[in-house]
């Protein structure tokens, strides 16, 4: 097993992913919130308020506990090859869990001046989830693990140009030759495989993002409402990516073919942790009207990455393997977020959220100033501004029943990524009980999205192989909270 210390021109690709896989994502909210569509800043007197805005801390007249457990129904349509298949993904997993302690800081008669109460929360919440598994499988044209393979030994550079196969820097290169994918001209590598090889492939991703917050909220006056925080961030990436691909290939020298039978392993073992402040406003002008502002400082990243990457020969044996260890810091972009909320008296209310990310904000910083360089440039040009937006409400039947519901659109953060749109966009409702001091609520969130993938990159030629695939997921929220 060999080891590179920094990454090739190969492997480094995936960093501009990984900043748009770690700074887009919301922030969680309880079943309340997540039915009427999401909206944090201008709703106050709610735990999601811990990691929205939290300004809204302030309205809490009395401290609270919840805790909002969330299953997850996923289907991917993976359209590859030119055929279609549908494959499904389910999990269960912790939304948030929080506890906002109330504390009275008005004098005795005097209610409607000053500071009337302080509140302090805390929480943990859910940002992000990278579980996800599919595959697919298909005929090669021209575009096979050979094309990719003398590509990338063609890059694989001693002074400015190409080695003879013993040389080769990336052990993974020289067994692809010796595995009868590629050969050497004395100038140029170029495949020696068949155009119309069989693949199959198979993704296996797991992880997640979240954050632990502390969060203040004051109230003045019932009519101004200030609030701090701190996200104490944290991340774990984990995918296995493999395809296999059979066929014929020339042997070296003559014109007889034989068979191979190769297998490309990519693996991502990413970690980290930082650490954000979030800062809000809630005004009151009229007891039917709330306006708020909050703003999400960027989230300072020290993240491990350990990429690595395997050709095994199934037919004569052996396995090359190359592993490319990485430590860079990651300034994700600041996010601004605005809405307002108008009550019905005490039937319910309605509301709306915008708010504002420019993901070509993102930077990596590292002791590897070439590749710093080339991935911030790639940011830059794969990224764009998104904005989303929000709208929902909440009617009371009576006095213990409760029924929401609720819409969100959240904008494409890409500029032209393959002439696709790839705006993800929710509808969800919800119900809610009230007795005495607790409360349950219950929220169905549908989300639907789209992304592409493929395994590595042809710059010239047939493009790589490609799956598209259309992601789906119903999602059950339940949220027990409780007054004391």
């Amino acid at each position: 097993m060999a080891l590179l210390i920094g990454a090739t021109s190969t492997s480094y690709a995936q960093y501009e992913g990984d900043a748009g896989r770690f700074s887009i994502g919301n922030n969680a909210g309880d079943a309340r919130i997540d039915a009427i569509g999401g909206q944090k800043a201008a709703i106050g007197g709610n735990i999601s308020t811990i990691y929205g805005n939290p300004a809204g801390l302030g309205m809490f007249s009395k401290s609270e506990f919840s805790i909002s457990p969330r299953l997850n129904f996923g289907s991917n349509k993976i359209g590859a090859f030119g055929t279609s298949e549908k494959q499904s993904n389910n999990n269960l997993d912790l939304g948030n869990v929080g506890v906002v302690f109330h504390t009275r800081t008005y004098t005795a008669g005097d209610t409607k001046k000053g500071l009337i109460s302080l509140n302090f929360g805390i929480g943990y919440q859910r940002t992000g989830a990278y579980r996800d598994k599919f595959g697919f499988s298909g005929e090669t044209d021209f575009n096979g693990l050979g094309d990719y393979f003398a590509q990338e030994s063609n890059f694989d550079l001693e002074g400015g140009a190409t080695v003879d196969p013993s040389k080769l820097l990336s052990d993974v290169h020289y067994q692809a030759y010796q595995a009868y994918l590629t050969d050497w001209d004395g100038t140029d590598y170029f495949p020696i495989t068949s155009n119309d090889s069989e693949q199959k492939y198979n993704i296996n991703r797991t992880g997640g993002s979240s954050e632990v917050d502390f969060s203040l909220g004051m109230n003045f006056s019932n009519k101004l409402f200030f609030g701090v925080g701190l996200g104490l961030a944290n991340l774990n990436y984990a995918s296995t990516e493999r395809v296999n691909e059979t066929g014929l290939s020339q042997e070296p020298g003559n014109t007889q073919t034989t068979n191979y039978n190769v297998t490309y392993n990519r693996n991502f073992d990413t970690e980290g942790s930082g650490v954000n402040l979030k800062l809000g406003a809630i005004l009151k002008p009229t007891p039917e009207l709330q306006i708020g502002l909050a703003l999400q400082t960027p989230t300072w990243y020290s993240i491990t990455d350990n990429y690595s990457e395997s050709l095994a020969d199934n037919i004569i044996g052996g396995t090359a393997n190359m592993q490319y260890p990485y430590e860079y810091e990651l300034r994700t972009p600041l996010k601004i977020n605005g809405g307002i909320a108008y009550f019905i008296g005490s039937k319910g209310f309605i509301s709306a959220d915008v708010g504002f990310t420019d993901y070509s904000k993102n930077k990596i910083t590292s002791n590897n100033a070439s590749i710093d360089q080339t991935t911030n440039m790639r940011i830059k040009n794969m990224y764009a501004n998104a904005v989303n937006y929000s709208v929902g409400g909440e009617y009371k039947i009576d006095k213990s029943w409760l029924v929401r519901a609720g819409f969100r659109s959240d904008g494409n953060p890409y500029k032209n990524l393959r002439d696709k749109d790839y705006t993800v966009n929710s509808i969800s409702g919800g119900i809610g009980y009230r007795f005495g001091d607790y409360h349950l609520d219950a929220a169905l969130i549908n989300s639907n999205g789209y992304f592409n993938y493929s395994n590595y990159l042809l710059v010239s030629g047939n493009p790589e192989p490609q799956a598209s695939v259309d992601k789906r997921i119903n999602r059950l929220m339940l949220t027990f909270g409780v007054r004391f």
